[in-house]
């Protein structure tokens, strides 16, 4: 099976394949699914971090389970300031990957 690393690579390539308006993409690094986060400009700022959550996808090439939290720059700016929080257990702007 592939690695998780490897994986969230793919998938984030994909998904600014689809949005020419990511900014960037980090990995929230996890052993069981891929936890990415993504900061676009085609987002609006919510003030709200809800994760959407998908099922593993072999045939897909996506053995694992995966979580995608799509941020504005706005909303992306308070997680670095500390006035916005990722979901427990995905640490912090500072902690995580960056990817794309």
């Amino acid at each position: 099976m592939k690695p998780i690393l490897e994986v969230a690579r793919e998938l984030a390539n994909a998904h600014r394949a689809e949005d020419h308006e990511t900014k960037s993409v980090y990995l929230a690094e996890n052993e069981h699914e891929v936890r990415l986060v993504e900061v676009s400009g085609s987002i609006g700022s919510s003030g709200e971090v809800l994760p959407f959550r998908f099922a593993p996808r072999p045939d897909l090439g996506v053995p694992y389970a995966s979580v995608v939290l799509l941020l504005g720059v706005d909303d992306w700016e308070r997680i670095e300031h500390g006035d916005l929080a990722l979901p427990a257990g995905w640490g912090t702007a500072q902690t995580l990957r960056k990817i794309a």
